[in-house]
């Protein structure tokens, strides 16, 4: 947790703040991309890890537990989470924009990173498998494939919905949506169009195996790094979202 807490803290302060494109002018019908739930139903295996432990649903009703709250998004709940299909279908450059607008935050929220992560385990404990598939999808999204820039205002939304999909993907033990979405300080709506966000960004490859996370996760480090040192992101890590403004037909 503290690896992955570190790591993508480092590659927000070294990005600044990058705006989120404007909405399409069309909101998009949610669909599907060619092969993707075959895709997830093919590769879905549950690798072995250390179940999460379980906590009384009762604790985030008492007088002790305080509210959390991310603010409001920059996506409407109207806009695409999914990717649209068809003739009529825009780019698919212009969908991959509009769904990771679902992770800016309008305002960077008041809660740190570190106390948002030990809240998380707090309340919902998860395993060292978890966090490393975490910080595996953040960096496919947001250096790899340049997707989803790791900034102040998205740091928290990436995290959550990294960490719901991989605990999904991983283990069998998981906690209902209320309960994650309530500790996550996001509405059980919102915290499944983060799931499906991610799932349709990653291309729904979510299967990790020890090689892969071992890998990715000196991968992360190093970015995080080379983002400290050089107080900027080198060219291979900007981000593809553009600045640019688009016309409403």
């Amino acid at each position: 947790m503290k690896m992955l807490c570190r790591s993508v803290q480092a590659l927000a302060n070294a990005t600044g703040d990058i705006p989120p494109t404007p909405p399409i002018s069309r909101p998009g019908t949610p669909g599907g991309l060619p092969g993707g739930k075959e895709n997830l139903r093919h590769h879905h295996r549950r690798t072995s890890s250390r179940p999460a432990t379980p906590v009384p649903s009762d604790d985030i009703k008492a007088p002790t537990f305080k509210n959390v709250e991310l603010g409001s998004p920059e996506a409407s709940m109207s806009e695409p989470s999914a990717a649209d299909v068809g003739a009529n279908a825009e780019p698919v450059h212009i969908q991959q924009e509009a769904i990771a607008r679902k992770f800016f935050s309008k305002k960077v929220p008041l809660v740190t990173l570190e106390d948002y992560l030990l809240r998380l385990q707090r309340y919902c404990p998860m395993s060292t498998a978890v966090y490393l598939a975490a910080g595996l999808y953040i960096h496919k999204l947001a250096v790899e494939e340049g997707l989803v820039p790791v900034t102040s205002r998205t740091v928290h939304r990436l995290v959550l919905a990294s960490l719901r999909v991989a605990m999904k993907a991983l283990e069998d033990l998981r906690y209902p949506q209320a309960r994650f979405a309530g500790v996550g300080g996001v509405g059980e709506n919102e915290l499944k169009m983060l799931e499906i966000s991610l799932c349709y960004l990653t291309n729904f490859d979510l299967q990790v195996n020890p090689e892969t996370l071992y890998e990715k996760t000196l991968c992360l480090q190093k970015a995080a790094q080379s983002a400290t040192i050089c107080s900027k992101l080198p060219p291979s890590f900007q981000s593809r979202l553009p600045t640019r403004t688009r016309t409403t037909a």
